[in-house]
């Protein structure tokens, strides 16, 4: 039978102090590329061996704290979250909520306009640390007072999704588009495949319509309609692209929402690891229209007194 294993750190980058576990209740990190910000949520037990009379919420848990989880079995510990501690309850035990890198950029605040940027120069300018970043002109662009996160943020009406992965790296791109040789994560559904309420889309079978709009600095309008007549309408805002880029990023926009591919769920061990952009490559004996290679969009992971568990929401069918 395998051994759950943890260890949490809390550096208090100011004193150089640390804090360290290596059993909680229940650990839950939450990762996406939909959403801006990974989550980490460390239940602590009412007591810990060698701080039995000591109030670690009071003395030491605070915000803004680094944080770094490893988890695993039999000693075979991987780090599955970096971040920081945004928030302490103070109620017993103790619940420490942390965010990733996302949490730093979210304190500043910058004002900058563009009438012509690359969404490269745009990245470069708002944030100085490792990243890879799609090619595409974003036209005017403006900042005012805004943090580095609400920008990336504003991203979204491109059809862009910003997140940091796993080694630290800002991702600003579509859909995985950037990850040219994804890491495979192999799933069996007859062998490390707890639970799943999966169902099988066909492009053909989605019905959705998209309109863009462009307005120039002059008050000029562009517009831009692809997709099924009949279809959900998704309208995508934009200022100062012209009509060649505005065309590019809403057939992008729905070329992404069209794909075959599973929706909903599935649920497996602790092993193996996955993150999203990584690829899941699922085997299914049973339902052979499910085999494939997916990208993986969420991973949900919950380590902890019931168990070792991700639970791997898949997006778009890439083969």
């Amino acid at each position: 039978m395998l051994v759950l294993n943890s260890i949490i750190r809390f550096d208090d980058l100011q004193t150089e102090k640390r804090l360290e576990f290596s059993f909680c209740v229940n650990i839950e990190i939450e990762k996406s590329r939909k959403t801006l910000t990974n989550t980490c949520k460390i239940t602590l037990p009412r007591k810990i061996k060698g701080l039995d009379n000591v109030d670690i919420n009071k003395v030491f848990l605070k915000p803004g704290l680094k944080v770094e989880v490893f988890l695993g079995y039999d000693g075979e510990l991987k780090k599955e979250f970096t971040g920081y501690v945004s928030n302490v309850s103070f109620k017993i035990p103790v619940e420490v909520t942390c965010q990733d890198e996302m949490f730093n950029l979210k304190q500043n605040s910058i004002s900058k306009s563009w009438q012509n940027v690359t969404l490269k120069e745009l990245i470069k300018f708002i944030y100085k640390g490792a990243s890879k970043v799609a090619d595409l002109s974003l036209g005017g662009f403006v900042i005012k007072q805004q943090s580095t996160a609400q920008v990336l943020e504003a991203l979204k009406k491109y059809g862009l999704q910003s997140y940091f992965d796993n080694d630290g790296v800002l991702v600003c791109d579509f859909a995985g588009s950037l990850n040219e040789k994804p890491i495979e994560v192999i799933y069996d559904f007859n062998k490390n495949v707890i639970d799943n309420d999966l169902d099988y889309n066909r492009k053909e079978d989605i019905r959705i319509k998209v309109k863009g709009i462009s307005k120039t600095a002059t008050g000029k309008k562009i517009e831009f309609v692809t997709g099924d007549q009949d279809g959900d309408e998704r309208t995508l805002n934009y200022f100062n692209l012209d009509n060649e880029a505005l065309q590019r990023i809403v057939n992008k926009e729905l070329t992404k929402l069209k794909q075959d591919g599973l929706k909903n769920t599935f649920t497996t061990f602790g092993h193996p690891y996955a993150e999203p952009g990584n690829v899941a490559i699922i085997r299914d004996i049973e339902y052979p229209e499910r085999n494939g290679s997916y990208l993986i969009e969420t991973v949900n992971t919950s380590h902890g007194v019931n168990g070792f568990r991700r639970v791997i929401t898949p997006e778009r069918k890439l083969v």
